[in-house]
This record gives structure tokens, sequence and C-alpha cells, in this order.
């Protein structure tokens, strides 16, 4: 709730438990819309106050301006409460894109809450880091290239202190992933220096060994999710070259995808396919 409220905007109602719950906006017809998860505030009766569709979104896709409402709506439809969307968009201008208010006719707009960069600046207060270590974590993840990262850095750090062993290599493996690698060497550079620390947390016998092997993920991570952004790009631009129709969940399908050997069958396949079907045989 700290992205609505410190950073969104929104201010939840009074509620006495948050959880995760089905992802799922399934209609009565037999279309099937998922977003990445969904949260539902309750009160101490169990009556749901405001359910949050959480989606995290790598690109700008014009489907979503289609789907994002269904989500909203079909929520709102099962659960008899209100609904929000929040979209966390690492980059800035699909950010932007994201924010922007969906006509839905003379009925009126759904607008999504988009968090980017913009709206969460980097958090270089160690105090305020120890009071939302999980935006710290996400403002350092959104403003990699920032003239201040270091101390965005230092920052985060500190915050982490008060979280658990888990958290924090969660935490920190997220952004060696997501970072420069200037700034993930930096990171490891600050994580060493502070190793009696994090010593204490993530364990002194593998503490060197996971630093290394994190900042390495990580540069994996950024790299299998840069070619499978890639190849998704490549199979749709070879089914609309070829002339065939792509409905909105075989799109939603393909973008969701994020399995290279899965992808690279697919994109073989739409060479030669007849329609978007063919693909996914």
């Amino acid at each position: 709730m700290e992205l609505l409220r410190e950073v969104g905007g929104v201010d939840p109602p009074p509620f006495a438990m948050a959880t995760a719950e089905a992802v799922d906006a399934t209609q009565l017809i037999p279309v099937e819309y998922r977003a990445d998860a969904v949260v539902v505030l309750r009160d101490g009766s169990g009556i749901a106050r405001l359910a949050v569709i959480v989606e995290v979104q790598l690109r700008r896709d014009a489907q979503k301006r289609f789907s994002w409402p269904v989500y909203a709506a079909a929520l709102r439809a099962r659960l008899k409460c209100d609904t929000a969307l929040l979209v966390i968009c690492l980059n800035r201008a699909v950010g932007r894109w994201c924010e922007q208010p969906i006509s839905m006719g003379p009925s009126g707009t759904v607008t999504p809450v988009a968090i980017h960069s913009d709206r969460l600046p980097l958090i270089i207060d160690p105090d305020e880091a120890r009071r939302h270590p999980e935006l710290a974590v996400l403002s350092v993840a959104m403003n990699g290239d920032h003239p201040d990262i270091d101390k965005g850095l230092e920052a985060m750090l500190e915050g982490l202190k008060g979280v658990g062993r888990e958290g924090v290599q969660l935490y920190l493996n997220y952004v060696f992933g997501q970072i420069p690698t200037v700034a993930g060497e930096r990171l490891k550079e600050l994580l060493m220096t502070a190793s009696a620390d994090y010593e204490k947390v993530i364990g002194d016998r593998y503490f060197s060994e996971w630093v290394n092997k994190g900042l390495e993920q990580g540069r994996e991570q950024g790299r299998e999710e840069g070619r499978a952004e890639g190849e998704i790009e490549a199979i749709l631009a070879v089914l609309d070259a070829r002339g065939l129709d792509i409905p909105s969940e075989a799109r939603e399908r393909i973008s969701r995808c994020s399995d290279l050997h899965i992808l690279g069958k697919w994109i073989r396949r739409a060479a030669t396919a007849t329609s978007v079907d063919d693909i996914f045989l």
C-alpha cells in the first residue's frame, strides 16, 4: 500500500488485512485475462474494501488499453468493491504512456496509477529508506542512471538492515538485475565495505560468494529479459507483416512469455503459419 499512498497519491480505505488473491478476471465469454498480482484490502469482518490490480509493464502494448479496463471491471463485479489499477514501469517513457486515461466512450474513463521514476524519485535519505525499504529498492531500480545513484544505493542498504535475510537477498538480486553495470559494481563495492552488517544477515561463510553470484545472475537476468523482449517483438512483427490477424488473447499470451526456448519455437513457426493458432501447436 506504500506505492498507492506514498507515490500514487491514492489514500486506501481503513482495512484490517491485505491478502494476495486470484489474479484471473474470467468473463462470461470464454476469454481469460490474467493480471500479474491482485491485493485485496478487507475490513475486520472480511468484507473487501479495495482491490488493487498490480501490473509490471516493460514496454508499450496497445492491447493493454483494452484488457486493463476488463481487469478492473471484472474484479469490481466479483468482489463488489472499488478497484485500483497499479502499473509499475521501470522505463520512464513507458510509465508516462501507461498513466494516460483510457477512454471508455461516453461512459467515462479508466486511469491507471503508473509508478515510474517521475513519480518515485531516487531516495537518498537513509531515514526515509529505513521507513520504507521496499520503496528505496524500487527507487534504485527505476533510477539506476541517476547522477546520485551512489547516495541512493547507500540509503537503500541502510534501509535493508531492518529486513530479514530472505528479503535482503530477494531485493538485492532484483536490484542487481535492473541497474546498469557500473552501478552494479558500485553496489558490490558498498556491500563488501559494509560486509560486517550484511554478513550477519546473509551469513559470513557465503557472503562474498553470494555477492559475486548475485551480480552475475543480475546481469544474466537483464540479458535474458532483453532477449525475450526482442523475440516477442519479432514474433508480432512477422505475424503482422504476413497479414495474419492477432486476437487479443494470442497477443497477450505471446507478450507474457519469458521462456526463450518457447519464443524461439514460436518465431520459427510464425514464418510459415497460416494462422496465429499454428504457432502454439
